[in-house]
């Protein structure tokens, strides 16, 4: 009988259950080289870790309870460097997971599936830990662009290549389409949205070519290996498309950062205003500015706030609740007519509740903070909760504007919106670009052509259209500013400070902002054009409350029947009783025979990641989401 080695590898997948798995094979495999495994009846790509021989391991193969399967590979391929797989594993502990989960996150599925047709890398040992030089450039768009141009062709005129990291495919496209004018040649677009053929192009053009080249991605193609990049832009920072929405929610700037630490890139995060934790580096001396941090904003659209509330006279008319102010209505009247385009932003689909006075229109608010309160069931009946300080308050409780007791909850959805204007315009082009509308890459896509292509069309969207946004429009309303601020996430203020401004980046003209807060943080900011004041009392209340970047939160969630979520309380509660766990919290029902369980672990500053706890984490049933700094806490 001839030699046989033992092979263990890691298991490349999104729903990876283990670190490695053991095979057998009759020949040596050289560690870092990818063969395909078959696992759970599924061919699966996997990275080999070791190859020793058989006999070296006979005491323990014959300890085992089980028999190792045979491993057969056609193809043995080299698609990681070294330093990629070492950062992927600190990117896999800092979110809980599989090692082999975050290379597959990080990862084309495409180009893992590629047998014959990929170029491979040399195998490069590990890099030294560099610190990465992390800056950040806070600057409105084209500026940003111009600082991209700029420091592009200063990093090839020394041989060097740079990597810019887009938060999603439109924006990707946008920023290639912009940047490539006169380095055609030399800009590589990688994006999910390529052909497979298109993908495998792309890669063996960036693994093979000698000339210094501007790499414009998404994250599916962080770990692609480039050996000369020294300069890693993350394009609009603060964007939520950043963190992963299923499974292991694994942030790719954190990913992009290690990446750059280990092979000594400098990285520029940039936006307009920088998201709060990245100011808080900054302020920590752990991030230094590119330039001059820019303070308000120089150009873009006016911001006109709208009060939405009904005005004293009015209080004695009985109206029906419309979501479009009287302003904002003729608005659209007139300049539909006269060929604008109107972009007609609203809360995420369907309804964002909001509890008003239906006298007055003023919002139920926190009586510290300012910020809309949400009504909540609790066993004893209905309260208002604070999501900002964690504030209660009964739900018969009176306007404290007017002192009536006629509150209502409304929603300003975008279903609501898109109706209400096609009754106002029946005639005009009318588009709603929602996840139900344009789910898909291409759908999104033809929606907008259809939208740009047609004088006087007014867009309805949700979250889901801003990176669409690649021309600039006429108009843009915020139909509803209040519904994220009363939404049960401790960075909503932030995140709708975001969309604003973002808003008015692609705006020509004016931006409408309707509001019941007329004098709340987020809407005077914007007003103001600058957000450093924001910023500054933003970290003065996290750092009061224990917010990040002064913490840091672990969430738990599991979805099931009412037993299902039960059980998984009970092995949350047993695994980690060691540390201070706030909940199991009381299960929020999403149907009638569904529920979400939730709990969240609170940590000091610099104590995450801890391999203790990690550990822990990972002996928790699989269908128990992970996520590091969550924005539902409560």
């Amino acid at each position: 009988m001839g030699e046989m080695f033992v092979v263990k590898v890691m298991p490349i997948a999104r729903g990876a259950f283990k670190d490695h798995l053991s095979f057998f094979s009759k020949k040596e495999l050289e560690p870092g080289m990818v063969v395909d495994v078959t696992v759970r009846n599924k061919k699966t790509p996997a990275l080999v870790l070791s190859s020793t021989d058989a006999r070296e391991e006979k005491s323990q193969l014959r300890s085992e309870s089980f028999s190792l399967k045979k491993l057969e590979p056609k193809k043995v391929r080299r698609i990681f460097t070294r330093d990629t797989v070492e950062a992927m594993r600190e990117v896999a502990h800092y979110h809980a997971a599989q090692d082999g989960t975050a290379l597959a996150y990080f990862s084309s599925s495409t180009i893992l599936g590629a047998e014959n047709t990929i170029k491979e890398v040399k195998d490069t040992g590990v890099l030294p830990d560099l610190a990465a030089d992390c800056v950040a450039l806070q600057a409105e768009y084209e500026e940003r662009m111009s600082t991209y141009r700029n420091t592009t062709r200063e990093v090839f005129a020394k041989g060097e290549s740079v990597i810019l990291l887009a938060p999603t495919i439109s924006e990707a496209e946008k920023l290639y389409t912009e940047l490539s004018r006169g380095i055609e040649e030399q800009t590589v677009l990688l994006t999910s949205a390529l052909t497979k053929k298109g993908m495998i192009t792309a890669w063996n053009r960036t693994v093979t070519d000698p000339e210094p080249l501007l790499l414009i991605m998404t994250h599916s193609f962080l770990t692609i290996p480039r050996e000369n990049v020294s300069t890693l832009f993350i394009e609009r920072e603060s964007a939520r498309s950043y963190v992963g929405r299923e499974g292991v929610h694994f942030d790719a700037r954190i990913a992009a950062e290690a990446l750059a630490t280990k092979q000594g890139s400098r990285v520029v995060y940039g936006d307009f205003p920088l998201r709060v934790e990245t100011h808080a580096r900054l302020r920590s001396h752990d991030m230094e500015e590119f330039g001059r941090v820019q303070r308000t904003v120089r150009s873009g659209a006016h911001a006109r706030i709208i009060d939405a509330r009904t005005k004293e006279e009015d209080t004695s008319k009985k109206k029906k609740f419309s979501p479009l102010t009287p302003q904002v209505q003729s608005l659209l009247e007139t300049e539909s007519v006269r060929g604008s385009r109107i972009f007609v932003y609203a809360a995420r689909r369907g309804i964002a509740p909001l509890t008003i006075c239906n006298d007055c229109g003023t919002p139920v608010t926190d009586p510290s903070t300012g910020a809309p309160m949400t009504l909540h069931k609790t066993p004893k009946g209905n309260v208002f909760v604070s999501f900002r300080s964690g504030a209660i308050i009964p739900s018969n409780t009176a306007c404290r504007a007017c002192g009536g007791w006629n509150l209502v909850s409304l929603g300003i959805g975008a279903e609501r919106v898109f109706d209400e204007i096609k009754k106002m315009l029946p005639n005009a082009p009318l588009l709603m670009l929602t996840t139900e509308t344009a789910g898909t890459h291409a759908k999104a896509k033809k929606m907008m052509k259809q939208f740009f292509g047609t004088k006087g069309a007014v867009l309805v969207g949700t979250d889901r259209a801003l990176p669409y946004l690649y021309e600039p429009i006429e108009y843009s309303i915020v139909a509803s500013v209040d519904s994220i601020l009363s939404s049960g996430a401790w960075r909503a203020h932030t995140h709708a400070l975001h969309t604003l401004f973002y808003l008015q980046s692609r705006t020509l003209e004016t931006v409408f902002v309707q509001t019941r807060l007329p004098d709340a943080p987020v809407i005077r900011t914007f007003a103001s054009g600058n957000p450093t004041d924001f910023i500054d009392q933003e970290l003065i209340d996290r750092k009061q409350f224990g917010y990040p970047p002064f913490s840091t939160f672990i969430g738990l969630t599991w979805h099931g029947t009412q037993r299902a979520i039960e059980k998984n309380a009970e092995i949350v509660k047993d695994v980690l009783k060691d540390w201070e766990l706030v909940g199991p919290l009381p299960p929020r029902a999403t149907s009638k025979n569904h529920s979400i369980g939730r709990a969240v672990i609170r940590l000091e500053k610099g104590v995450w990641p801890n391999e203790r706890l990690t550990s822990a984490l990972k002996a928790l049933p699989q269908d128990i989401s992970i996520t590091v700094d969550p924005d539902d806490i409560v």
